[in-house]
This record gives structure tokens, sequence and C-alpha cells, in this order.
């Protein structure tokens, strides 16, 4: 709810206010009077600052001191709702209206990592546009990012550098429309949580590629166990296998490729063959196959992210 409509909910009268040249900014096109202090009559004209605010009744000089004065409080607060972006918001309950066009076209970063890199991360971004803030498991950049994973791999980088491990990186959306800052930021974060819950230690993760791991997360296992009931119980013998799950999971990095997956693990062609026909002798799957894929990648993900 903007001043204006506080204001009419408050006295009663249509409000506009204007700036110095008769623009509108907010409430209602009541009509506009260039005055040096306060005008009351059939209007009221209230100067304050840069700003003529029009109300559409006789208030008393009282009454204009107090609206001056609630007009000062209210926007100092609106100020402080975007005074030190993320630390502000991520403390505090900043309402969804009150972001709305902010930040647009900026991200959030959230890189996973010892707070003790918090200067590191300062100095690769000096002489950016750019804002780092951390909190208790990592730190959070806000900037315009064209491309993320070419940035979060040069942090990575970077970060290994100075000797950093286990580094993890999340990204949420771009700003834009009712997509705020804060969504931003919640959503870097969740995705490096959702990696670290499904046993990776680095990487980076975008919010857009967890949102199925999001889902299963937050979604009611007894469901869950519904869909799964009678058809899933030989999942466990390959969830507790590391050979067969590293092999499954870096043909899945590799988009179903055997050779590239084949050469990446080290493996003769037919020795990653043999562990693919291993797993669907266990499960029944054919993992080679892009909907059966699919269907083992997402129950495996449910044993890591519900079953822990």
């Amino acid at each position: 709810m903007s001043f204006c409509d506080d204001l009419h909910l408050a006295l009663g009268y249509e409000i506009g206010l204007y700036d110095i040249n008769g623009n509108l900014k907010e409430g209602k096109d009541i009509g506009f009077k260039d005055v040096d202090g306060i005008e009351i009559g059939d209007f009221t004209f209230i100067r304050i600052g840069d700003n003529i605010l029009s109300i559409k009744g006789k208030l008393s000089q009282d009454a204009c001191n107090l609206v001056k004065l609630y007009f000062s409080f209210y926007k100092n607060k609106e100020a402080a709702d975007v005074l030190q972006p993320l630390e502000y918001i991520l403390k505090n309950d900043v309402s969804k209206e009150k972001l709305i066009g902010k930040f647009l076209n900026k991200t959030t970063m959230y890189i996973m990592c010892p707070i003790k890199y918090f200067n590191i991360l300062e100095s690769i971004y000096d002489g950016y546009e750019a804002e780092l803030v951390k909190d208790d498991e990592g730190i959070y950049i806000v900037k315009e990012i064209e491309n993320f994973e070419e940035e979060a791999e040069s942090i990575l980088e970077e970060l290994k550098q100075e000797g950093a491990n286990n580094v993890i990186i999340g990204s949420g959306r771009q700003v834009k429309g009712d997509y705020t800052i804060k969504n931003s930021a919640i959503h870097a974060k969740t995705s490096c949580l959702l990696a670290k819950n499904l046993g990776y230690n680095e990487g980076i993760f975008h919010i857009d590629k967890m949102i199925l791991y999001g889902i299963i997360s937050e979604g009611d296992m007894a469901k869950i166990d519904f869909y799964l009931n009678g058809g899933y119980e030989n999942f466990y013998d390959v969830y507790r296998d590391k050979e067969l799950i590293n092999t499954a999971e870096e043909l899945f990095r590799c988009h179903l490729n055997i050779s590239e997956a084949s050469r990446r693990l080290y493996l003769h062609r037919n020795t990653l063959l043999y562990r693919i026909e291993k797993i669907k002798a266990i499960t029944g799957l054919d993992i080679k196959k892009f909907e059966e894929a699919v269907v083992f990648r997402t129950v495996i993900s449910i044993f890591k992210l519900k079953r822990k």
C-alpha cells in the first residue's frame, strides 16, 4: 500500500502526490498547485521537499504538520527497505510489493564456502557493480550476470587457487516482473542446499535445473511412498552401490553419451555397458533410454533427499 493509500484511509479524502513540475507520482490526479509551504482551502496543498501533496479536503494547520511528519517517516522507512539490499531483505520481512521494480536484471549467486573467503570474493569483484553479503553458511553475490556457468566456473577456479575445497555455487533467476531479489536470493541458496543433500560436495547449480529436486524435497513423503510402494525396493541395492551410482550419474552428466561417459570414468566401453546392464537387472530400467533414465534419476533422488 502506498503513502497516498495510507493517508486516504486515515483522512477519508482523495490524495495526490506530485513532483514540483506537476507530474503525478502516486495517488489520484485531483489537481496540482505549486505552493511554498501550506495552503488551506477547499483543497489543501502541502509542499514537502520536492513534492506537492494535494488533498481534496480542508485540513487544520496541526493536521498538515502531522501529514508532513508522517510523510517523512514513511519515506525514510521506504528507503530503509532498499538499504543494504540483501542483508536487509534477508533479515527482515520486506513485502513483495516494495521489492517489485527494484534490482531489475540483477541475479543472486550463493557461494557455499567458509566465510574466510569473503575477502577473496570481494577482491574478485572489486571495481564491478556487485554487492556481497555473508551469512552463516556462505556468501551472496548480487549483480548482472550474462552467463552463470562461466562466471561460476571462474569463481571456483579462483577459490581453488586460494586453497578452497568443496565449494558449491547456486544461482537464482534474473529479477524481472514480480520475481524479486528476495526470490532470487532464496533460490540461489536453496540450489546449494539441495545439491548438498543430493550428495554433491562441489559444483554449480542453477535453480532452473533443481526444480524437480525441490518438489521432491518439499513433497509429502506419504504420497511419494504410495507411488513407490511395491515397485522400487530393489533400488536400495543400487543406491548403496557407490560404483553403480557414480556410473549412472556420470552417464547423466554426459547426456547419455556412452563414449563420453566411459572416457570421463576411465573405463572401457564394455565395462561401462556391463554396469548399465547390471543396473537394468536390478531395477528393470535401461538408463541408456531417456524416459527410463528420468525415472531412475527421480527415484534415486527421492532416496537421497527423503530417506537420509
